[in-house]
């Protein structure tokens, strides 16, 4: 594993998750919530300056950051407190950090296409379709546009693949267009051991003709939907069974990814190396929003939960009660987080 490599790692890792915090944080102030702390790192401060009620802090360990919403005796007005803000607030400033990451997913989603998007969109038209294959039996010719995949709207050839590659052998029902018209198509897949993964027997292969700035934005959106549906799809093949746990990568797996990309696309020059890292941060920071949004104790997603509760019912939760949920939940999180660390550092050891 290069320095040039690990540095990139670092970098990536402070952009997505300074991101997500700064989601909170600028939500937090617009709401008249009272912030503590804003870090960037972790670890002894090392520069620090208050403005506005807030200390922000450099800290020497370049893994992220964090805002501080606790309690404290010395705010000006108690009101602002996170906990005595009201619970609509609350909810917008918690799912602000997620947001945000969808929101930055998309700005590297902009730049990758604007600078290679013929390289990086593939559309759902058909190049060629497989003799004797199921979609050839179902109908399926070269030219035809897929346009839904089980009622969701597909636009980019991963995201078929992506569904494929979850897929029980269910059949498929695919939406397409050929020429102006819509037709309808039940697929039943087979299981390709080359690939090991259920198939069509479809090739894909066109990218848009022109490349306006509507047809970038639209692509973008297209790209960060791809990624964001990756996650969910991954995350439902690893509950189901079909992805190993071998496949959870946490930082030092992240390393490992962006040491073996950075290696292939050197070579290339650094306007590949760079495309290449957008790429990266573009996956990992939709990732990380959706990761976050899992309603469980200690994520976002555990918290607004809690606060939807809290909204319901008209009254929060005992302190008490949500101290010991939020324990709990952390403490699960801490030993994940060992076990995925554990998983990265056997599969580098195994290289």
């Amino acid at each position: 594993m290069s320095i040039e490599s690990v540095l990139y790692t670092l970098v990536i890792l402070c952009i997505v998750v300074i991101v997500h915090e700064f989601g909170h944080l600028i939500v937090a102030k617009s709401n008249g919530i009272y912030v503590k702390e804003f870090w960037v790192g972790f670890g002894p401060t090392l520069l620090s300056f208050d403005k506005n009620g807030t200390k922000y802090c450099l800290k020497p360990i370049p893994f992220g950051g964090a805002c501080i919403f606790e309690d404290d005796p010395e705010c000006d007005d108690p009101d602002k407190l996170f906990n005595r803000s009201g619970v609509w607030a609350r909810i917008m400033t918690v799912f602000a950090g997620p947001f945000f990451n969808i929101v930055l997913a998309f700005v590297f989603s902009v730049l990758i296409i604007s600078m290679s998007g013929s390289s990086v969109v593939v559309t759902t038209e058909l190049v060629e379709v497989v003799k004797g294959s199921p979609a050839d039996g179902a109908g399926l010719k070269a030219g035809d546009v897929i346009t839904e995949y089980n009622g969701r709207d597909v636009d980019i050839s991963t995201e078929v693949i992506i569904y494929n590659m979850v897929s029980d052998g269910s059949p498929v029902r695919l939406k397409y267009l050929r020429g102006s018209e819509e037709h309808e198509a039940v697929v039943s897949p087979e299981f390709d051991e080359k690939y090991g993964r259920y198939m069509f027997g479809i090739v894909f292969g066109e990218s848009p003709a022109k490349w306006k700035s509507s047809t970038i934005l639209k692509y973008s959106v297209c790209y960060v939907r791809m990624n964001v549906r990756s996650t969910v799809q991954g995350l439902k093949g690893l509950v189901l069974g079909r992805i190993g746990a071998e496949n959870i990568s946490g930082p030092v797996g992240m390393a490992g990814i962006v040491s073996d990309i950075y290696n292939e696309a050197k070579h290339e020059g650094l306007p590949t190396i760079v495309l290449n890292m957008f790429n990266l941060a573009l996956i990992f920071s939709a990732s990380l929003g959706i990761m976050n949004l899992l309603p469980l104790p200690g994520l976002d997603g555990g918290k607004l939960i809690i606060l939807f509760i809290e909204a319901i019912r008209r009254k929060p939760l005992a302190r008490e009660k949500e101290a010991v949920v939020n324990f709990v939940g952390f403490a699960l999180l801490v030993i994940i987080m060992m076990l995925v660390m554990y998983n990265d550092i056997l599969k580098l050891i195994r290289k």
